[in-house]
């Protein structure tokens, strides 16, 4: 049986949605077109996402862009998988000069600060490194039993647009696979935009797999849903001491939704990850205490 409550089903009348994960538990399921489907993926069909659309966005504004600045856009490179083959799909197929932009919160591997420090070499573009502490931030989220990625990446989100401002560029880069509804573009104050890249393709794991084997890049294996943070993992465990099920599972549900992740994949991040004790001790050494 799975471990993850949304999955349980303790039932015979509990509905599966047979497109994603969402069940009769976690989001209304209906009867469309002869299918069991839930809430979320009715939208999606009612509104579909459409990646040559949001690709044309996307070509649009760095056409745009292109003529206003050294640099024509900042991307907000982690060092993980997805903001990796975001940086390489828009250096190779937009020939942009991009800033890449590092917000190291204290809880990004090592691993990972290295992949982005060979990557841009290996791309031959400039990197600035902007050295924060988030401590406070993941004792009061993880303490709380909350999960702590919405606010990370918001306040990383603010650093970054900082720098978009101070340096007069108005295209941020992301990596982030799920566009903003049916759109990869979101305005922001200052006249900037955030441009979530990957949703303009219909990459999967996979695919994206086999662009980092040309780049000097290596996982972390961090367990969860991560190639960079080393917090991801044991605040799920924590997560999963509270509510049984792990907090990224709309997202993965959204994932299989739009066929970036088949079920079984999606199945198996959902499960509770293991942490090895060195996570735990590297957290402490770094100033977080996660009792586990």
């Amino acid at each position: 049986m799975e471990n993850n409550k949304f999955l349980k089903s303790s039932n015979k009348e509990e509905l599966k949605c047979e497109i994603c994960l969402n069940t009769s538990k976690t989001s209304k399921v209906i009867n469309y077109e002869g299918k069991n489907i839930c809430m979320e993926c009715y939208y999606s069909i009612k509104y579909p996402r459409d990646p040559q659309k949001m690709k044309k966005e996307i070509e649009e504004i760095l056409k745009n862009t292109k003529k206003k600045n050294r640099y024509h856009c900042i991307v907000a490179l982690s060092g993980g998988k997805d903001s990796t083959v975001a940086l390489y799909l828009l250096i190779k197929e937009f020939k942009v000069n991009p800033l890449c932009v590092t917000v190291d919160n204290k809880y990004i591997s090592d691993e990972a600060i290295e992949n982005c420090r060979n990557i841009t070499r290996y791309l031959n573009i400039d990197w600035m490194v902007l050295n924060r502490d988030f401590t406070e931030l993941f004792k009061d989220t993880i303490s709380r039993g909350e999960s702590p990625c919405r606010r990370c990446s918001e306040r990383i989100m603010r650093e970054i647009w900082k720098i978009a401002r101070m340096l007069n560029i108005d295209v941020i880069v992301t990596g982030h696979e799920l566009p903003f509804g049916t759109s990869s573009l979101k305005r922001l104050e200052g006249g900037i935009t955030v441009v979530r890249l990957l949703a303009g393709y219909k990459l999967t794991d996979e695919e994206r797999r086999k662009i980092l084997k040309e780049l000097p890049w290596k996982d972390s294996k961090l367990g969860g849903y991560t190639t960079n943070c080393l917090v991801l993992a044991p605040a799920i465990r924590e997560f999963y001491k509270k509510y049984d099920y792990s907090f990224e599972f709309r997202r993965i549900c959204a994932m299989v939704r739009y066929g970036l992740i088949d079920r079984d994949k999606a199945l198996q991040l959902l499960k509770c990850p293991e942490v090895p004790d060195e996570i735990y001790e590297e957290l402490k050494r770094r100033g977080l205490d996660i009792k586990h």
